[in-house]
């Protein structure tokens, strides 16, 4: 399994029109694809405005069957064209697998995301490290949790995903991390298994 998204930030003072053009994009490609493409906006630690388009795939070759659709269809590219204007920076695609336990059910509403790239000499023990953390904090939580490294995007990028319904529970997440011995012993063993200050912790909500 794969994680598709594409990110770009809204124009200044264009937020309330490129949100519902984000939306109706998606529909578009959803209805071309028959597969819910879904959009997101950064709540925290990303830039003010940042939306991002999502959508799991099983592999590359359902990636480009996708895409080779969309870009087929004469109504998806006068929608894109009609949103010029509405976004500051240009589309930014990553591509990341997923190498612990699959991502399965509708996405939650809210995703913590946790960044960072593996030290040179330590990817196979950072892989390790990485599914054990996100296995854990799966069965600990009941929670959707996730593993990822990049296959197209930051060299030795990895990612955690985990998934929350409501801020009540991106509160009580927080919480468990700070007091969970468990959790706890394990970060222990990331210690120079990433590259210092690469780390990044963001928090997306969806929206459609």
């Amino acid at each position: 399994m794969y994680v598709f998204s594409r990110s770009t930030i809204a124009a200044l003072g264009k937020q309330l029109e490129a949100v519902p053009a984000a939306l109706t994009i998606a529909e578009k490609v959803s209805e071309i694809s028959g597969a819910e493409l879904n959009v997101f906006s950064a709540r925290f630690g990303a830039p003010l405005g940042t939306i991002m388009w999502s959508r799991r795939v099983d592999s590359m070759v359902e990636l480009q069957e996708m895409s080779d659709k969309v870009l087929a269809d004469p109504d998806y590219l006068a929608m894109v064209g009609g949103m010029s204007g509405l976004f500051m920076t240009p589309p930014e695609d990553t591509i990341g697998r997923v190498l612990s336990a699959p991502l399965e059910g509708e996405p939650t509403r809210f995703w913590g995301i946790t960044r960072a790239a593996m030290t040179a000499g330590r990817y196979a023990e950072a892989v390790e490290f990485g599914v054990e953390i996100a296995d854990y904090m799966g069965s600990a939580l009941g929670a959707q949790t996730v593993f990822l490294k990049a296959n197209y995007g930051g060299f030795a990028d990895v990612t955690w995903l985990v998934g929350m319904n409501s801020m009540d529970e991106v509160d009580k997440f927080d919480d468990w991390q700070l007091s969970d011995a468990g959790y706890q012993s394990r970060v222990e063993k990331a210690a120079g298994l990433f590259v210092e200050n690469s780390g990044q912790q963001s928090l997306i909500e969806k929206l459609n």
